[in-house]
């Protein structure tokens, strides 16, 4: 049985084979799968992260937002700019589970970095 043509997430039958592959590849068997072993080292980097970017950098497009228009338009232009943050976020929200289905991991990204490519040359240029 060849693990390698399932997707990570993908529901298996709890058989003998199964829990031999997963044995072979180091890894325990699960109830719902084969975890990695190192998936809480994941988690505790990614909250480290989280912890580091949050209260410094996380906090300057706010903050550089609510300086950089005039006074008199300073209200409506930020909850433009929060309005359209928050709608680019809802468009990659409901598109990603697709394009990863469609594109592949690899494939997802790399058209999310062309369309970070794209704008950061359209505000260069303008």
């Amino acid at each position: 049985m060849n693990m390698m043509q399932h997707l990570p997430g993908a529901c298996l039958a709890e058989t003998k084979e199964v829990r031999a592959v997963c044995g072979e590849q180091m890894r325990v068997w699960f109830y719902d799968g084969c975890p990695s072993k190192i998936g809480v080292l994941a988690v505790i980097v990614l909250g480290l992260y989280i912890l580091a970017y949050s209260p410094r950098m996380g906090t300057v497009p706010w903050v550089l937002n609510s300086e950089i228009y005039p006074l008199r338009f300073r209200g409506i232009c930020g909850g433009i700019a929060a309005v359209s943050n928050w709608f680019a976020n809802l468009i990659v929200s409901l598109t990603f589970l697709s394009l990863i289905h469609a594109l592949g991991a690899a494939g997802t990204f790399l058209l999310f970095a062309g369309f970070s490519t794209i704008g950061l040359v359209a505000i260069y240029l303008l």
